[in-house]
Protein backbone atom coordinates (compact mmCIF):
# COMPACT_ATOMS: atom_id res chain seq x y z
CA UNK A 1 0.00 0.00 0.00
CA UNK A 2 1.32 2.99 -1.42
CA UNK A 3 1.32 6.14 1.15
CA UNK A 4 -1.17 8.98 -0.50
CA UNK A 5 1.53 11.76 -0.13
CA UNK A 6 0.91 15.16 -1.26
CA UNK A 7 3.75 15.22 -3.92
CA UNK A 8 1.37 12.72 -5.69
CA UNK A 9 -1.58 14.89 -6.04
CA UNK A 10 1.56 18.41 -7.62
CA UNK A 11 0.53 19.17 -11.58
CA UNK A 12 4.69 18.50 -12.11
CA UNK A 13 5.48 14.81 -11.21
CA UNK A 14 8.37 14.73 -8.75
CA UNK A 15 12.52 14.10 -8.95
CA UNK A 16 13.87 10.69 -10.10
CA UNK A 17 15.76 8.80 -6.94
CA UNK A 18 18.64 10.11 -9.06
CA UNK A 19 17.35 14.04 -8.98
CA UNK A 20 15.86 14.28 -12.23
CA UNK A 21 13.34 15.71 -14.00
CA UNK A 22 11.57 13.27 -16.17
CA UNK A 23 11.76 14.95 -20.07
CA UNK A 24 12.58 13.79 -23.29
CA UNK A 25 16.84 14.67 -24.06
CA UNK A 26 16.24 17.45 -27.04
CA UNK A 27 18.78 16.72 -29.97
CA UNK A 28 18.82 14.87 -33.27
CA UNK A 29 21.43 12.52 -33.89
CA UNK A 30 20.95 12.06 -37.43
CA UNK A 31 21.85 16.12 -38.12
CA UNK A 32 24.35 16.09 -35.56
CA UNK A 33 25.84 12.61 -37.22
CA UNK A 34 25.67 14.33 -40.40
CA UNK A 35 27.72 17.20 -39.22
CA UNK A 36 29.95 14.98 -37.46
CA UNK A 37 30.44 13.13 -41.01
CA UNK A 38 30.96 16.88 -42.53
CA UNK A 39 33.79 17.86 -40.22
CA UNK A 40 35.41 14.67 -40.28
CA UNK A 41 35.43 14.81 -44.36
CA UNK A 42 36.85 18.28 -44.18
CA UNK A 43 39.80 17.19 -41.90
CA UNK A 44 40.69 14.32 -44.44
CA UNK A 45 40.64 16.75 -47.03
CA UNK A 46 42.81 19.48 -44.84
CA UNK A 47 45.32 16.64 -44.10
CA UNK A 48 45.58 15.07 -47.81
CA UNK A 49 46.18 19.12 -48.92
CA UNK A 50 48.82 19.63 -46.32
CA UNK A 51 50.52 16.15 -47.69
CA UNK A 52 50.34 17.97 -51.66
CA UNK A 53 51.22 21.45 -50.44
CA UNK A 54 54.69 19.64 -48.60
CA UNK A 55 55.69 17.71 -51.51
CA UNK A 56 55.10 21.40 -53.51
CA UNK A 57 57.21 22.84 -50.85
CA UNK A 58 59.92 20.17 -50.33
CA UNK A 59 60.35 20.32 -54.56
CA UNK A 60 58.97 16.10 -54.74
CA UNK A 61 56.73 17.54 -57.17
CA UNK A 62 56.28 20.52 -59.60
CA UNK A 63 58.74 21.23 -61.99
CA UNK A 64 58.99 25.12 -63.85
CA UNK A 65 58.62 28.78 -62.74
CA UNK A 66 54.72 28.43 -62.04
CA UNK A 67 55.16 25.67 -59.41
CA UNK A 68 58.55 28.07 -57.92
CA UNK A 69 56.09 30.91 -57.39
CA UNK A 70 54.06 29.12 -54.88
CA UNK A 71 56.75 26.65 -53.45
CA UNK A 72 57.62 29.15 -50.83
CA UNK A 73 54.21 30.03 -50.08
CA UNK A 74 53.68 25.98 -49.58
CA UNK A 75 56.35 25.87 -46.87
CA UNK A 76 54.88 28.02 -44.90
CA UNK A 77 51.07 26.60 -45.25
CA UNK A 78 51.19 23.07 -45.25
CA UNK A 79 52.48 22.63 -41.63
CA UNK A 80 49.51 25.23 -40.19
CA UNK A 81 47.14 23.16 -42.61
CA UNK A 82 48.12 19.53 -41.14
CA UNK A 83 47.57 21.14 -37.32
CA UNK A 84 44.20 22.49 -38.51
CA UNK A 85 43.10 18.86 -39.48
CA UNK A 86 44.51 17.13 -36.58
CA UNK A 87 42.45 19.30 -34.53
CA UNK A 88 39.65 18.93 -36.81
CA UNK A 89 39.40 15.27 -36.81
CA UNK A 90 38.82 14.74 -32.90
CA UNK A 91 35.79 17.08 -33.15
CA UNK A 92 34.08 15.29 -35.57
CA UNK A 93 34.53 11.87 -33.28
CA UNK A 94 33.32 13.63 -30.72
CA UNK A 95 30.19 14.72 -32.23
CA UNK A 96 29.76 10.88 -33.75
CA UNK A 97 30.30 9.30 -30.18
CA UNK A 98 27.65 11.89 -28.90
CA UNK A 99 24.97 10.96 -31.67
CA UNK A 100 25.40 7.49 -30.71
CA UNK A 101 24.91 8.60 -27.40
CA UNK A 102 22.00 10.94 -27.83
CA UNK A 103 20.12 7.98 -30.19
CA UNK A 104 20.57 5.64 -27.39
CA UNK A 105 19.37 7.67 -24.51
CA UNK A 106 16.31 8.80 -26.69
CA UNK A 107 15.46 5.06 -27.65
CA UNK A 108 15.92 4.05 -23.80
CA UNK A 109 13.76 7.22 -22.54
CA UNK A 110 11.51 8.87 -24.98
CA UNK A 111 8.80 5.61 -24.35
CA UNK A 112 9.41 6.15 -20.34
CA UNK A 113 8.64 9.57 -20.40
CA UNK A 114 5.66 9.74 -22.57
CA UNK A 115 4.26 6.87 -20.59
CA UNK A 116 4.95 8.74 -17.33
CA UNK A 117 3.23 11.74 -18.64
CA UNK A 118 0.36 9.42 -19.31
CA UNK A 119 -0.11 7.52 -16.55
CA UNK A 120 0.71 11.23 -13.96
CA UNK A 121 -3.00 12.21 -14.55
CA UNK A 122 -4.23 9.06 -13.19
CA UNK A 123 -1.83 9.45 -10.28
CA UNK A 124 -3.30 12.53 -9.28
CA UNK A 125 -6.95 11.49 -9.82
CA UNK A 126 -6.59 8.66 -7.50
CA UNK A 127 -4.86 10.51 -5.24
CA UNK A 128 -7.17 13.28 -4.89
CA UNK A 129 -10.11 10.41 -4.47
CA UNK A 130 -8.40 8.72 -1.80
CA UNK A 131 -7.79 12.01 -0.25
CA UNK A 132 -11.72 12.38 0.14
CA UNK A 133 -12.60 8.86 0.71
CA UNK A 134 -9.42 9.32 3.96
CA UNK A 135 -11.36 12.23 4.84
CA UNK A 136 -14.76 10.64 5.14
CA UNK A 137 -13.49 7.68 7.27
CA UNK A 138 -11.68 10.55 9.29
CA UNK A 139 -14.87 12.00 9.85
CA UNK A 140 -17.34 9.17 10.39
CA UNK A 141 -14.68 8.10 13.04
CA UNK A 142 -14.51 11.60 15.00
CA UNK A 143 -18.52 11.54 14.53
CA UNK A 144 -18.65 8.37 16.42
CA UNK A 145 -16.11 9.20 18.88
CA UNK A 146 -18.23 12.73 20.19
CA UNK A 147 -21.31 11.36 20.20
CA UNK A 148 -23.29 11.19 23.38
CA UNK A 149 -23.76 7.01 24.68
CA UNK A 150 -25.81 5.53 22.78
CA UNK A 151 -26.26 7.33 20.23
CA UNK A 152 -24.18 5.94 17.08
CA UNK A 153 -24.05 8.44 13.79
CA UNK A 154 -26.49 7.02 11.25
CA UNK A 155 -25.11 4.84 8.14
CA UNK A 156 -22.44 2.66 7.67
CA UNK A 157 -19.03 3.34 8.12
CA UNK A 158 -16.79 4.51 4.83
CA UNK A 159 -14.61 2.44 3.48
CA UNK A 160 -11.60 3.83 1.25
CA UNK A 161 -9.68 0.41 0.29
CA UNK A 162 -11.63 0.84 -3.31
CA UNK A 163 -9.71 4.03 -3.81
CA UNK A 164 -6.33 3.08 -2.19
CA UNK A 165 -5.96 -0.30 -4.28
CA UNK A 166 -7.07 2.18 -7.26
CA UNK A 167 -4.62 4.34 -6.21
CA UNK A 168 -1.63 1.67 -5.90
CA UNK A 169 -2.34 0.29 -9.16
CA UNK A 170 -2.06 3.81 -10.91
CA UNK A 171 1.08 4.79 -9.24
CA UNK A 172 2.72 1.15 -10.13
CA UNK A 173 2.15 1.82 -13.71
CA UNK A 174 3.22 5.08 -13.52
CA UNK A 175 6.31 3.97 -11.87
CA UNK A 176 6.81 1.61 -14.40
CA UNK A 177 8.16 4.38 -16.94
CA UNK A 178 9.42 6.64 -13.86
CA UNK A 179 11.54 4.50 -12.43
CA UNK A 180 13.61 3.74 -15.45
CA UNK A 181 14.41 6.70 -16.18
CA UNK A 182 18.13 7.43 -14.21
CA UNK A 183 20.07 4.18 -15.43
CA UNK A 184 20.28 5.38 -19.59
CA UNK A 185 20.06 9.31 -19.11
CA UNK A 186 23.11 8.47 -16.32
CA UNK A 187 25.40 6.88 -18.85
CA UNK A 188 24.04 8.88 -21.88
CA UNK A 189 25.18 12.36 -19.34
CA UNK A 190 28.80 10.29 -18.90
CA UNK A 191 29.22 10.20 -22.60
CA UNK A 192 28.00 13.91 -22.79
CA UNK A 193 30.70 15.14 -20.58
CA UNK A 194 33.40 12.96 -22.31
CA UNK A 195 32.22 14.42 -25.83
CA UNK A 196 31.78 18.01 -24.47
CA UNK A 197 35.66 17.52 -22.97
CA UNK A 198 37.01 16.31 -25.96
CA UNK A 199 35.36 19.09 -27.88
CA UNK A 200 36.34 21.65 -25.46
CA UNK A 201 39.96 20.47 -26.35
CA UNK A 202 39.88 20.70 -29.92
CA UNK A 203 38.38 24.06 -29.55
CA UNK A 204 41.31 25.24 -27.17
CA UNK A 205 44.22 23.49 -29.11
CA UNK A 206 42.65 25.34 -32.01
CA UNK A 207 42.47 28.55 -30.65
CA UNK A 208 45.27 28.77 -28.00
CA UNK A 209 49.08 27.44 -29.81
CA UNK A 210 51.28 25.49 -28.67
CA UNK A 211 54.99 26.27 -27.14
CA UNK A 212 56.54 26.23 -30.83
CA UNK A 213 53.57 27.98 -32.50
CA UNK A 214 53.65 30.94 -29.93
CA UNK A 215 57.46 31.19 -30.61
CA UNK A 216 57.40 31.21 -34.31
CA UNK A 217 57.19 34.71 -34.66
CA UNK A 218 60.17 35.13 -32.77
CA UNK A 219 61.63 32.56 -34.21
CA UNK A 220 61.44 33.99 -37.96
CA UNK A 221 61.96 37.36 -37.37
CA UNK A 222 65.83 36.01 -35.09
CA UNK A 223 66.27 33.99 -38.84
CA UNK A 224 66.04 37.25 -40.70
CA UNK A 225 68.13 39.52 -38.32
CA UNK A 226 70.40 36.39 -37.99
CA UNK A 227 70.75 36.27 -42.09
CA UNK A 228 71.08 40.13 -41.99
CA UNK A 229 73.82 39.70 -39.46
CA UNK A 230 75.43 36.84 -41.78
CA UNK A 231 76.11 38.98 -45.11
CA UNK A 232 77.55 41.75 -43.10
CA UNK A 233 79.99 39.34 -41.37
CA UNK A 234 80.78 37.81 -44.33
CA UNK A 235 81.29 40.97 -45.92
CA UNK A 236 83.59 42.23 -42.36
CA UNK A 237 85.35 38.73 -42.56
CA UNK A 238 85.86 38.87 -46.51
CA UNK A 239 87.66 42.86 -46.99
CA UNK A 240 88.81 43.92 -42.99
CA UNK A 241 91.61 42.27 -41.15
CA UNK A 242 92.57 42.70 -37.79
CA UNK A 243 90.36 43.12 -34.45
CA UNK A 244 87.59 43.44 -36.50
CA UNK A 245 87.83 40.55 -38.45
CA UNK A 246 88.57 38.73 -35.91
CA UNK A 247 85.19 39.43 -34.09
CA UNK A 248 83.08 38.95 -37.08
CA UNK A 249 84.61 35.63 -37.60
CA UNK A 250 83.51 35.15 -33.58
CA UNK A 251 80.36 36.52 -34.23
CA UNK A 252 79.64 33.80 -37.41
CA UNK A 253 79.92 31.06 -35.05
CA UNK A 254 77.58 32.15 -32.44
CA UNK A 255 74.68 33.29 -35.85
CA UNK A 256 75.62 30.13 -37.27
CA UNK A 257 74.50 28.16 -33.90
CA UNK A 258 71.54 30.51 -33.32
CA UNK A 259 70.54 29.61 -37.24
CA UNK A 260 70.77 25.79 -36.79
CA UNK A 261 68.21 26.32 -33.41
CA UNK A 262 66.08 28.56 -35.57
CA UNK A 263 65.68 25.77 -38.37
CA UNK A 264 65.09 23.32 -35.30
CA UNK A 265 62.52 25.25 -33.72
CA UNK A 266 60.27 25.69 -37.62
CA UNK A 267 60.69 21.98 -37.56
CA UNK A 268 59.47 21.60 -34.59
CA UNK A 269 56.43 24.04 -34.97
CA UNK A 270 55.71 22.13 -38.47
CA UNK A 271 57.41 24.88 -40.89
CA UNK A 272 60.58 24.33 -41.52
CA UNK A 273 62.45 21.33 -43.46
CA UNK A 274 65.05 18.64 -43.08
CA UNK A 275 66.91 20.39 -45.90
CA UNK A 276 67.56 23.60 -44.58
CA UNK A 277 68.58 21.90 -40.76
CA UNK A 278 71.23 19.84 -42.21
CA UNK A 279 72.84 23.04 -44.38
CA UNK A 280 72.86 24.77 -41.01
CA UNK A 281 74.14 21.99 -39.25
CA UNK A 282 76.56 21.63 -41.69
CA UNK A 283 77.40 25.53 -42.26
CA UNK A 284 78.79 25.17 -37.87
CA UNK A 285 81.11 22.37 -38.65
CA UNK A 286 84.89 23.84 -39.26
CA UNK A 287 86.48 22.27 -41.92
CA UNK A 288 89.33 23.83 -41.88
CA UNK A 289 90.06 23.40 -38.50
CA UNK A 290 89.64 19.61 -38.39
CA UNK A 291 92.87 19.46 -40.61
CA UNK A 292 94.59 20.77 -37.86
CA UNK A 293 93.58 18.15 -35.44
CA UNK A 294 96.82 16.40 -37.53
CA UNK A 295 99.26 19.00 -35.55
CA UNK A 296 97.44 18.71 -31.66
CA UNK A 297 100.48 20.30 -29.99
CA UNK A 298 99.69 23.71 -30.36
CA UNK A 299 95.74 23.11 -29.20
CA UNK A 300 96.46 19.77 -26.76
CA UNK A 301 98.27 20.70 -23.25
CA UNK A 302 101.20 18.85 -22.16
CA UNK A 303 100.66 15.45 -20.33
CA UNK A 304 96.91 16.06 -21.20
CA UNK A 305 95.33 12.39 -21.41
CA UNK A 306 93.32 12.42 -24.25
CA UNK A 307 94.86 15.13 -26.58
CA UNK A 308 92.93 14.15 -29.26
CA UNK A 309 89.97 15.22 -27.60
CA UNK A 310 91.93 18.02 -25.61
CA UNK A 311 92.58 19.45 -29.32
CA UNK A 312 88.81 19.22 -30.81
CA UNK A 313 87.67 21.14 -27.92
CA UNK A 314 89.79 23.44 -28.22
CA UNK A 315 89.30 24.03 -31.92
CA UNK A 316 85.50 24.49 -31.31
CA UNK A 317 85.66 27.56 -29.42
CA UNK A 318 88.83 28.55 -31.16
CA UNK A 319 87.22 31.71 -32.03
CA UNK A 320 86.87 32.95 -28.69
CA UNK A 321 90.31 32.26 -28.00
CA UNK A 322 92.00 33.71 -30.47
CA UNK A 323 89.25 36.95 -29.91
CA UNK A 324 90.10 36.88 -26.17
CA UNK A 325 93.73 36.29 -26.27
CA UNK A 326 94.36 39.91 -28.74
CA UNK A 327 91.97 41.99 -26.84
CA UNK A 328 93.98 40.52 -23.67
CA UNK A 329 97.17 41.16 -25.41
CA UNK A 330 96.09 44.69 -26.55
CA UNK A 331 95.18 45.51 -22.73
CA UNK A 332 98.80 44.52 -21.87
CA UNK A 333 100.02 46.73 -24.26
CA UNK A 334 97.98 49.58 -23.05
CA UNK A 335 98.09 48.99 -19.34
CA UNK A 336 101.07 46.84 -18.71
CA UNK A 337 100.37 46.13 -14.73
CA UNK A 338 95.98 45.49 -15.42
CA UNK A 339 97.33 41.46 -15.16
CA UNK A 340 99.68 41.80 -12.36
CA UNK A 341 97.79 40.24 -9.86
CA UNK A 342 96.98 44.06 -7.98
CA UNK A 343 93.82 44.09 -10.37
CA UNK A 344 90.57 42.09 -9.94
CA UNK A 345 88.10 39.64 -12.38
CA UNK A 346 85.98 42.25 -12.06
CA UNK A 347 88.33 45.11 -12.84
CA UNK A 348 89.85 43.57 -16.01
CA UNK A 349 86.50 42.27 -16.96
CA UNK A 350 85.30 46.80 -16.88
CA UNK A 351 88.60 47.39 -18.69
CA UNK A 352 87.79 44.92 -21.85
CA UNK A 353 84.43 46.57 -22.01
CA UNK A 354 84.89 49.98 -21.79
CA UNK A 355 88.47 48.76 -24.34
CA UNK A 356 87.09 47.13 -26.94
CA UNK A 357 85.72 50.19 -29.27
CA UNK A 358 88.98 51.09 -28.73
CA UNK A 359 90.46 47.24 -29.63
CA UNK A 360 88.60 46.76 -32.39
CA UNK A 361 89.83 49.82 -34.53
CA UNK A 362 93.03 49.04 -33.52
CA UNK A 363 95.60 47.88 -36.67
CA UNK A 364 92.66 47.74 -38.94
CA UNK A 365 93.39 46.82 -42.31
CA UNK A 366 92.05 45.30 -45.65
CA UNK A 367 92.67 42.64 -47.48
CA UNK A 368 93.21 44.18 -50.58
CA UNK A 369 92.39 41.39 -53.26
CA UNK A 370 89.94 38.89 -53.84
CA UNK A 371 92.53 36.28 -53.22
CA UNK A 372 93.32 37.52 -49.37
CA UNK A 373 89.43 37.87 -48.75
CA UNK A 374 88.61 34.85 -50.13
CA UNK A 375 91.76 33.28 -47.93
CA UNK A 376 90.68 35.29 -44.79
CA UNK A 377 87.16 33.81 -45.25
CA UNK A 378 89.34 30.38 -45.38
CA UNK A 379 90.58 30.61 -41.71
CA UNK A 380 94.28 31.64 -43.66
CA UNK A 381 95.14 28.17 -44.05
CA UNK A 382 98.85 27.14 -43.63
CA UNK A 383 99.15 24.06 -45.66
CA UNK A 384 97.05 22.08 -48.19
CA UNK A 385 94.62 20.40 -46.04
CA UNK A 386 93.90 23.44 -44.19
CA UNK A 387 93.13 25.07 -47.37
CA UNK A 388 90.57 22.53 -48.80
CA UNK A 389 89.00 22.62 -45.63
CA UNK A 390 88.54 26.02 -45.14
CA UNK A 391 87.05 26.66 -48.81
CA UNK A 392 84.84 24.21 -48.15
CA UNK A 393 84.28 26.59 -45.00
CA UNK A 394 84.31 29.54 -47.03
CA UNK A 395 81.79 28.17 -49.82
CA UNK A 396 79.17 27.17 -47.28
CA UNK A 397 79.16 30.51 -45.72
CA UNK A 398 78.52 32.48 -49.18
CA UNK A 399 76.14 29.37 -50.17
CA UNK A 400 74.55 29.84 -46.84
CA UNK A 401 73.95 33.59 -46.98
CA UNK A 402 73.26 33.70 -50.96
CA UNK A 403 70.27 31.00 -49.70
CA UNK A 404 68.98 33.34 -47.00
CA UNK A 405 68.78 35.93 -48.91
CA UNK A 406 66.50 34.31 -51.58
CA UNK A 407 64.22 32.36 -48.87
CA UNK A 408 63.85 36.71 -47.84
CA UNK A 409 62.91 37.28 -51.51
CA UNK A 410 59.08 37.75 -52.52
CA UNK A 411 58.48 34.67 -54.53
CA UNK A 412 56.82 36.34 -58.18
Amino acid sequence: MVENASMYRSENMPETDGGRRVQTIDGTPSTILTRASEIEDLAEKMSRAARTLELFANGTVGRGASFEAIREQAKEVHGDLAVAADRYRPSGEALRTYAGALSSVQGSTDWRVAGAEREWPEVRAASQALLGAQQEVTEFDEAAENAPEGDEPAGSRPSSGAEQARFDSAVADWEAYWSGYDAPVETFESAYSAAADSLEGSNENGVKDGFWDDAMPFIEAMLVVLTVVGVILLVVAFFVTGPLALLAGLLSVVAGVLSLVGELGKMAAGRGDWGSVAFAAIGIIPFGKLAKLGDLAQFASAGSRFPRLSGALRLGGDEFVQYGAALDGFLAQRMPALFSGQHGLNSINLMRTIRTPEFLVSNFGRTGSIRAGWMALAGNPANAAEAIGGSVDAYLDVLDSLKNVTDLLPSR
